[in-house]
């Protein structure tokens, strides 16, 4: 089992479209996969076509005697599974401090998922708390999406800098472009910095795409109105990227073991 987790804790750069896209054409591909939408706005359940949950907040997954699976709903899509989003969420720092034992229960999640699921994408809430370091630690990959601005290095150099600081493996960090305009100067010239400046950057970038915004109008991946399309063919591109890193996943953990 692979777990990417989709992060930036700023917002507006397309962390949510592409954790449904990227679900959904893991889902596609055959693969058993899971997408679990952290993020309180459910932003990424709204984008599948289903509702919001009543009982999944994350203190409720964590601290109740319930099955995890009792929280897993199938999608209208083969193979793709959904942990629904949860207002309560937005406080889950708050929640989480009167749980006893989050960081176990959190890795016997992990544990539970691993039989069940080839790939896991987590819609991760936009902000440096508890939980996203669990998260952080838990995941194989953390995929930065980047709009190419003068501050899209630094918010990268500020995740890099918390990595460093709580002594987290920098290499799950993945940065890609999203929201690309290449008719603006500034984005050419910003992209190329970075890649010249950072040892590792996804190829594949994401456009500036009117058929990625109408996810919101259709409720569904782009792939399933607009196949075609643009930004149809950056995300499979993408996806097909990261397929690769499974098999760095499994190296890593090889070696560790050595």
């Amino acid at each position: 089992m692979i777990i990417f987790t989709l992060y930036n804790f700023k917002g507006g750069v397309g962390k949510t479209t592409s954790c449904v896209n990227l679900a959904y054409l893991s889902a596609r591909d055959g693969f058993k996969t899971l997408l679990w939408d952290l993020d309180p706005q459910s932003s990424a359940t709204y984008y599948l076509g289903e509702e919001d949950s009543l009982n999944g907040s994350m203190k409720g997954l964590i601290s109740q005697k319930k099955s995890f699976d009792h929280y897993i709903k199938p999608s209208q899509y083969p193979n793709l599974s959904y942990i629904p989003g949860h207002i309560k969420n937005r406080n889950i720092d708050v929640q989480l401090s009167t749980v006893d034992h989050f960081n176990k229960q959190f890795k016997s999640i992990k544990s539970d998922l691993k039989y069940q699921f080839d790939y896991v994408f987590i819609d991760c809430p936009p902000s440096l708390s508890h939980l996203a370091n669990q998260i952080f630690k838990s995941a194989h990959f953390v995929l930065m999406p980047l709009i190419p601005t003068t501050l899209s290095e630094r918010t990268y150099n500020q995740v890099l800098d918390h990595f460093k600081s709580q002594n987290f493996d920098v290499r799950k960090i993945l940065p890609f472009f999203s929201l690309v305009d290449n008719r603006k100067n500034l984005h050419r010239s910003t992209m190329e910095h970075f890649r010249s400046t950072q040892p590792k950057v996804i190829r594949s970038i994401i456009p500036s795409s009117t058929e990625i915004e109408k996810m919101g109008i259709n409720r569904a991946p782009v792939y399933t109105f607009s196949k075609n399309s643009e930004g149809s063919l950056a995300y499979r591109n993408l996806w097909q990227e990261l397929k690769w890193f499974k098999k760095l996943s499994s190296q890593r953990t090889l070696s560790k073991r050595k």
